[in-house]
């Protein structure tokens, strides 16, 4: 399989500018094109930038603050984004440590390239990356995938948990809707759990429109039809028929 750089969309992260001017020079002279070179200064920025617009793989820093780039392809991978969960995400770091080494195998990284970063490791990581079989499209499976930071902790934890207090506390009604009448960034109700019995999402968290679109994709391999959502007394509907 061959790679197009000439089409290819590419996204740099770092907080260093000149590590993001490195970067892609070496990719124009691998012949990207200058309008399809995206840079953020941060995970917080990347995250807004993945959302905004398509992006073909991902050249991240490791060490960022508050959101490293772990955290960024944990988001990523878990669906957050408006981009494929399985998309290509290669590491950029000085000195990768052998515990953020092991956090990225989790999440399906697809490589290190060592800063300052040299053209030809840019390019043969990035043709690999490339044509390397993709990880199954599974945004549910790497939530327990902890990166250790204190955004993972307050994302994926306090903030599930307080909204699932919450959901007591209010007395919301719940309602069991369909997969296609649940409209994304409903607050699950109920613990979500796929046919064999295995958590998919905590209650409290917020469904996301990848996530909705997988299990309406995959029904023989999540077997979810109907999803508990929390919701105000004016926000039911009635689920469409079933037919």
């Amino acid at each position: 399989m061959t790679v197009d750089f000439s089409r290819l969309r590419v996204l740099i992260v770092d907080d260093q500018m000149l590590v993001r001017t490195l970067v892609a020079q070496a990719l124009r002279t691998m012949g990207v094109a200058p309008e399809n070179l995206s840079q953020a200064v941060d995970g917080s920025f990347a995250k807004r930038t993945l959302e905004a617009k398509p992006i073909d793989i991902v050249l991240c820093d490791v060490q960022m603050e508050p959101m490293n780039g772990l955290d960024v392809l944990k988001d990523l991978r878990c669906g957050r984004t408006n981009n494929p969960p399985n998309l290509p995400f290669v590491f950029l770091s000085g000195h990768p440590e052998k515990s953020n080494i092991v956090i990225a195998a989790q999440l399906h990284a697809d490589g290190f390239i060592i800063k300052p970063p040299k053209p030809a490791d840019m390019e043969k990581t990035l043709r690999l990356a490339l044509t390397r079989p993709r990880p199954d499209i599974d945004p549910f499976s790497y939530y327990k995938i902890a990166t250790g930071t204190a955004f993972d902790r307050h994302v994926f934890g306090e903030l599930v948990a307080q909204a699932s207090l919450l959901l007591d506390e209010d007395n919301k009604p719940v309602q069991r809707l369909r997969l296609d009448a649940v409209k994304p960034g409903s607050r699950l109700a109920r613990d979500l759990y796929n046919k064999t019995g295995q958590l998919l999402l905590l209650r409290g968290s917020e469904i996301t429109r990848t996530q909705l679109r997988v299990l309406r994709q995959f029904p023989d391999r999540f077997g979810v039809g109907e999803i508990d959502i929390s919701c105000e007394l004016d926000d039911i509907i009635t689920p469409p028929p079933t037919v």
